[in-house]
């Protein structure tokens, strides 16, 4: 046992002084009466006025002494003694989307929690508090300080994303391993995690039935670009079947309203088309959500960012293409224009949203501003001969210059070999044995480029369906914009924005797509961690998008799962976060409480 503040223990010295006071005769008042009979009946029973007979009776005494000693000893503040290193504490505290079960009672109970551990942080307890709200955040490194821990759990608020607690888990045993003394690792969820000896669960949740929006994903048609095939995912995790309706709004205005009965523990799936009409009238803001309330909001409600199809202007620099022309053609979301090489001036192409060469080159491409497409000859084209192409190779599934786009039957005779330039963020999506069919080039300014390897007369490209959509996809990319698909990110994810390019630090939310038109969002050019559903803006010199963020996921939809253990009763009552020198006050207060009860029903003096 160790004391804080032992000086004041010499209070001890006080104690002969209350012996004292409590033998101290009482000074008696003269008085006249008519007779000393009953008097003196009445001093004949009471020797304790004599001096030392009040000891016949010493309960009183031992009581106001009791009394002092436990106010003694609080005064002092008595610590258990520690081990070597004092102990060491980490608390991993659940911040994902589920935790705002029941309108945030469920992380509001964590928290408490988690108070009621940090209150009894102090000289040889050090707490340290983590938190996972889709990735691991350190909340406060190893503290002493109560308050100030308590102060931080207060500031905290759950995330809208999921994941798991591993990497959190990985970070807290790395915290203890370089502490000596005793370790604990303690972890508040609302669910039960993978059993570990080291580990200490808390649980705060109760079972309850959910629904919500399992997926929310976007195509173009094939043969409308402009419009957006939807797709929608439900989720019923609930102990009987459910009919659910989903509302879909765009831009803010509801367009359509399905009702579905989806069984116990399973999914439905639903999709629509969203017209090229209805997305060209606004801001593409296309959101989902489940019109019955249940025990979590954050799943009930999931958006996309629908490319609004307005119109992009394109130069086709040209001798004459029919399949190039027809490609342009064949997307309604581009204007095109064509001129012929020799009316060709130097800086036309700021005037447009791309500009396509057809195997020709401009003389002095290094000073000409806007995004080109080089299409069968570029600047970057090595001197010599076209080389044989012998396996043509998706080397980017994922590139959006080939978004359902199918290379299995292009056929290619002969292509240029590239001279990559320097100073260029290089993509290669196509490639033939290791060297590029095609390049996306893109500077730091935001300048883009896309050039090709092969033309329309050496390949069968320009016979199968994928041409336009390569075509499209290539205009639509150096415009800035992004193909259907590329714009959903999960809650909890990091966005880490390219050079010169900067995204909103906070979410637009539908109520708000009219609302902000004059206003200027915060943007940060850091990564950003994305803790709340809705849309994002992206910016980068040429354009901007948006991007959406939902939550979307079994696991945090998924009350079933939730449980409570004992120690929370304990917790929420507040009673095991008080220091021992608080019990000593306690029971003193309490022993006053009992000996002014016993002195006024004469049991005492």
């Amino acid at each position: 046992m160790n004391f804080l503040f032992p000086a004041a223990l010499f209070l001890g010295l006080l104690a002969p002084v209350i012996v004292a006071l409590y033998l101290r005769r009482p000074r008696r008042s003269e008085m006249e009466v008519s007779t000393l009979m009953f008097w003196q009946k009445v001093l004949e029973r009471q020797p304790n006025r004599q001096f030392l007979g009040r000891l016949r009776n010493p309960l009183s005494l031992l009581l106001q002494l009791l009394i002092f000693l436990l106010l003694l000893l609080a005064l002092a503040r008595p610590e258990p003694a520690r081990p070597r290193g004092g102990r060491s504490t980490v608390i991993v505290l659940d911040a994902r989307a589920r935790m705002q079960a029941e309108n945030g009672e469920v992380f509001r109970a964590a928290v408490h929690a988690a108070q009621s551990l940090v209150a009894l942080a102090g000289p040889g307890n050090a707490i340290a508090v983590l938190s996972n709200e889709g990735s691991s955040q350190i909340v406060s490194p190893f503290s002493t300080d109560g308050k100030d821990l308590r102060g931080r759990l207060e500031a905290l608020a759950p995330s809208d994303g999921g994941g798991d607690l591993d990497d959190t888990l990985a970070l807290a045993r790395r915290l203890l391993a370089g502490k000596s003394g005793e370790k604990r690792l303690v972890v508040i969820s609302d669910r039960p995690g993978p059993e570990a000896a080291d580990i200490e669960e808390i649980l705060v949740g109760q079972p309850g039935d959910n629904a919500a929006i399992l997926a929310f994903a976007q195509r173009a048609l094939p043969a409308s670009p402009q419009s957006a095939v939807v797709f929608a995912r439900l989720g019923n995790f609930s102990a009987a079947s459910r009919d659910l309706e989903l509302e879909l709004s765009l831009d803010g205005r509801p367009f359509d309203l399905r009702k579905f009965r989806v069984a116990s523990g399973s999914e439905a799936d639903f999709s629509t088309v969203v017209p090229g009409e209805m997305l060209r009238s606004g801001r593409g803001f296309l959101t989902a959500r489940l019109v019955s309330p249940d025990r979590l909001a954050a799943d009930d409600t999931a958006r996309l960012a629908l490319p609004t199809g307005q119109n992009l202007r394109v130069l086709l620099v040209t001798e004459g293409n029919p399949f190039l022309e027809g490609a342009l053609k064949a997307d309604p979301a581009l204007t095109r224009e064509i001129l012929q090489p020799s009316a060709w001036r130097s800086g036309m192409g700021k005037d447009f949203a791309a500009v396509i060469f057809d195997q020709w080159v401009p003389a002095d491409t290094a000073s000409e501003t806007g995004a080109f497409f080089f299409f069968g000859r570029s600047p970057f084209d090595a001197e010599g001969e076209k080389r044989p192409v012998l396996q043509v190779e998706l080397s980017e599934p994922q590139s959006p210059l080939f978004w359902n786009v199918d290379v299995a039957a292009f056929r290619l005779g002969m292509a240029a070999k590239f001279d990559v330039p320097e100073g260029w963020r290089v993509s290669r999506p196509l490639e033939n044995a290791g060297e590029p069919l095609v390049l996306a080039l893109e500077k730091p300014d935001g300048t883009r480029v896309v050039a090709t390897a092969f033309d329309t007369s050496s390949t069968n490209f320009p016979l199968r369906a994928g041409f336009p959509l390569f075509i499209s996809n290539v205009v639509h990319w150096l415009a800035g914009r992004s193909p259907a698909g590329e714009n959903g990110m999960s809650a909890g994810q990091t966005y880490v924005p390219a050079e010169a390019e900067k995204i909103s630090l906070h979410p637009q939310l539908e109520k708000e797509t009219a609302k902000l038109a004059g206003e200027a969002p915060s943007l940060t050019e850091a990564p950003l961690r994305l803790k709340q559903n809705g849309f994002y803006e992206v910016r980068s010199a040429r354009a901007a998008r948006w991007i959406a963020v939902n939550t979307a996921s079994r696991e945090e939809s998924d009350l079933r799962t939730a449980q409570a253990n004992r120690s929370t009763l304990f917790l929420h009552r507040g009673w095991i976060s008080l220091h021992l020198w608080q019990w000593l006050a306690l029971a003193g207060l309490a022993l006053i409480l009992i000996e002014w009860r016993l002195h006024h029903r004469r049991v005492t003096e």
